[in-house]
């Protein structure tokens, strides 16, 4: 996606972007309430959780390509996928690291100890018990991937053509942590679910900066990845466990 010149806050185009992004921002956060709060475990709440995956690619290439009709690839720009790697390998295995050592020697430990139970509830909800490896795989490689082209890609492209670009990453992160608050506000108390959300929205804002930075997804989606194996190491854990 090219970066286009500024636009007036009154041009057509200009409240075409926010009719676009809006969605983008609000609806994996309200499908989240659905597969997560108020139908879980049911056919119904993960036919939600399958709309939200959906939504992850069907909205972006709808909007940029039919209604938008722009470039999906920014040409003007070089792309420095190699060099993306390096801050995105270091960021992400110190985010894993402090995750397993808050774990081991925080308060954070003793909390999820209390609500282990209620994540192996939800693992058996979204009815992956028998196959997690297979489901952490694809959490980990693919549906990274599918939040970093809709979250930093689409999400955090077009906010940065709305408003100045710092705010464009706040206004990104803040976006993929919401849905994530969700979800951690059903196995912590809220205090923790939203400094956990908080944690989220900083990862998120690293990862708009390494995309707009380096022109390059690969980076961030490997970062991304590096820390979604930590998360469910810890999920495969907490279901070893139960057993």
């Amino acid at each position: 996606m090219s970066e286009s010149a500024s636009l007036s806050p009154n041009s057509p185009r200009t409240a075409l972007r926010w009719i676009l992004l809006l969605p983008a921002l609000f609806v994996p956060f309200i499908l989240s309430f659905f597969y997560f709060v108020y139908f879980p475990g049911t056919a119904f709440g993960n036919a939600f959780y399958g709309v939200h995956k959906v939504f992850l690619i069907a909205w972006p290439l709808l909007c940029v390509l039919l209604i938008l009709r722009e470039p999906m690839i920014d040409r003007t720009r070089p792309k420095r996928h190699l060099a993306s790697l390096v801050p995105g390998t270091l960021f992400g295995i110190v985010v894993t690291g402090l995750m397993f050592l808050l774990l081991e020697a925080s308060p954070m430990g003793a909390v999820f100890a209390e609500n282990e139970t209620k994540i192996v509830q939800r693992i058996h909800d979204l009815d992956v018990a028998e196959r997690f490896v297979a489901f952490a795989l694809f959490i980990s490689f693919i549906h990274s991937a599918m939040e970093e082209f809709y979250w930093r890609w689409f999400a955090f492209g077009q906010a940065k053509r709305l408003m100045p670009k710092p705010v464009a990453h706040m206004v990104a992160a803040t976006g993929f942590a919401l849905h994530h608050i969700v979800v951690l506000s059903q196995f912590f108390p809220m205090g923790w679910a939203l400094a956990l959300g908080a944690c989220v929205a900083i990862g998120g804002a690293f990862w708009s900066w390494q995309a707009d930075r380096y022109n390059s997804l690969l980076g961030p989606w490997f970062s991304h990845l590096l820390v979604d194996l930590g998360l469910m190491w810890v999920g495969w854990e907490a279901l070893q466990g139960s057993l």
